[in-house]
């Protein structure tokens, strides 16, 4: 990889050396699990098979690159002499932890011993294996650390099979060669990271809250009974230095406000009192909200580098909605999402029309786990939910007398009816209905059951997203639906406007995220925190008047 003009055999001698090492430790590498954080492929869609668990760079990657780069080295010249660009690569490598890497991850330490004995003496073998050794692993370094900042450190599909999300593409062979010929590193390297203003923005809280750690972390405040406003004693003390407020052990006011905005900022009902829940929050180390931090940054990796203007996105965790004008928020709304075992899934997708006074065509999922042990019991269930039974193609489909049937003989595996809900004030979507295209059956609606909007913690549907103002939504998405809603809808009359143009729609699913105001918050982790009793409740709930 010498130049063949500066010493032939070193520059044999050298490639040999580079391939022989590269080889070695490829196969150390592949040996590391996932946990380690080196199981990660360049460019988007999902991975099966052997392929999934190679290691990136692989050792193809590498042999191709310096196949294509004339078997030299690519961060010294022909003198063996350090090139500036890998004091830019070292440099970068340096502040990696400021996008939550770790720069042991690319063997900056390993790298910073070879670089310090590069120059110094007679270029023998020892040298030259010093330089192949630097080269490979500057080369290797590169191409993960594009690969972990631009597309992530691991793929969703290999942690869950409920996110869609599409990586952004990355070529690194094409990449580094460009630059290099071009001395536009620095460019590059500043080009890998997410560009949207939410990856910059966790980035920034990243700092924070590694500054914090550095001063010592956040003080525990004891457990004991509840305190409010008036309450005195050493926990106020505390509270008060948790929230930043001024010393003093008095639960004024002021606390009662800085407390209001903690509980809004943790995902807790902001009653400005220090209870259990609200405790716990604040008691957590800010090491495990540090790498709560560090792994929704790696989630922002994973969304689509062009989210299009506007569109709307869905936070699952934060049960939240937005509509996106210019890369800012131009209106929010609560949102009903799904329990842990009915998820809404992670997917990027269209919203295409409006349909007002929907009806709904229940899932089989839903009429066989939840309707059909209630028929079995009772015939009449249907009606008093207003749901029909009918059997055939929607187009001619025949109403059947739940009467006649024997419903003791239907099971999952034979269910050969539909059950559907007309439009009306208890219908399921109530009044509107947003159609995607997908083929998860997930879109956005109304509900009649208005009250749980109210509550804070609102994974409570099967799957599909409730929004509590749809109404606005509409009128606000296209100029076209605005005739049909210009007030609420009132008749049982399906109406259908569709959205030109159609608008982009991305579901995340983001457990750390920074407001318009720039305050940091974090949201429960809804796919796994159910317990039994948790699931109970969530049941009861989303059957109040909305099920999909």
């Amino acid at each position: 990889m010498l130049a063949a003009r500066s010493d032939p055999a070193s520059s044999r001698r050298a490639t040999e050396i580079s391939r022989r090492r590269g080889q070695e430790s490829h196969a150390r590498r592949g040996r590391a699990g996932p946990d380690t954080g080196v199981a990660k492929r360049p460019g988007a869609g999902g991975r099966s098979g052997a392929s999934a668990r190679k290691v990136f760079p692989t050792r193809e990657t590498l042999a191709t690159f310096y196949e294509q780069n004339g078997n030299r080295l690519a961060w010294c010249d022909d003198a063996g002499k350090v090139l500036p660009s890998t004091t830019t690569l070292l440099e970068t490598l340096r502040r990696a932890g400021d996008h939550g890497l770790d720069p042991e991850d690319y063997a900056l330490s390993r790298l910073d011993v070879l670089r310090e004995k590069i120059g110094k003496g007679d270029l023998d073998d020892a040298a030259v294996a010093r330089l192949a050794d630097f080269d490979l692993l500057m080369t290797a370094a590169f191409f993960r650390y594009a690969s972990d900042l631009s597309t992530g450190r691991l793929h969703p599909d290999e942690i869950r099979d409920d996110w869609h999300t599409s990586s952004p593409e990355l070529d690194p062979l094409t990449g580094l060669g460009e630059v290099r010929e071009s001395g536009k590193l620095a460019e590059l390297l500043d080009a890998l990271p997410p560009p949207h203003a939410e990856y910059a923005s966790l980035c920034k809280a990243l700092k924070e809250l590694r500054q914090v750690e550095a001063a010592g972390g956040w003080p525990v405040i004891p457990v004991g009974p509840k305190l409010a406003q008036g309450s005195r004693g050493p926990r106020v003390a505390l509270l008060r230095q948790r929230l930043l407020e001024p010393a003093g052990d008095l639960f004024d006011a002021s606390l009662t406000g800085a407390l209001r905005r903690a509980q809004q900022q943790h995902g807790i009902e902001p009653d400005g009192k220090l209870g259990a829940a609200t405790l716990a929050e604040l008691n957590v180390p800010v090491e495990r909200r540090i790498g709560q931090v560090e792994l929704n940054i790696e989630r922002w990796r994973w969304i689509p580098r062009t989210l299009a203007d506007p569109y709307v996105v869905v936070n699952i965790p934060g049960f939240d909605l937005a509509l996106m004008r210019g890369r800012a928020s131009a209106w929010r709304t609560r949102v009903v999402v799904g329990k842990s075992f009915t998820p809404t899934p992670v997917f990027s997708d269209r919203i295409v029309a409006v349909v007002a006074n929907p009806p709904w065509n229940v899932p089989e999922s839903i009429a066989v786990n939840e309707y059909l042990p209630e028929l079995k019991k009772d015939a009449k269930a249907l009606r008093r939910h207003g749901l029909r039974l009918l059997k055939g193609p929607e187009e001619h489909a025949d109403e059947i007398n739940p009467a006649s049937v024997n419903w003791d003989k239907l099971d999952d595996g034979k269910f050969p009816y539909r059950l559907r809900q007309d439009p009306g004030p208890d219908n399921a979507l109530g009044r509107v209905k947003f159609q995607l295209t997908n083929d998860f059956g997930v879109y956005l609606h109304d509900t009649p059951a208005r009250s749980l909007f109210g509550h804070s913690d609102r994974d409570l549907s099967h799957g599909c997203i409730r929004v509590e103002n749809p109404l606005e939504l509409a009128r606000l998405l296209w100029t076209n639906p605005r005739r049909i809603f210009s007030a609420r809808p009132s008749t049982s009359r399906r109406k259908t406007c569709r959205g030109q143009p159609p608008v982009p729609i991305h579901i995340l699913y983001l457990t750390a995220w920074v407001d318009d105001g720039g305050a940091l918050h974090f949201g429960p982790d809804v796919r796994i925190r159910h317990s039994p009793a948790k699931c109970a409740r969530s049941r009861r709930l989303s059957r109040q008047g909305s099920h999909p």
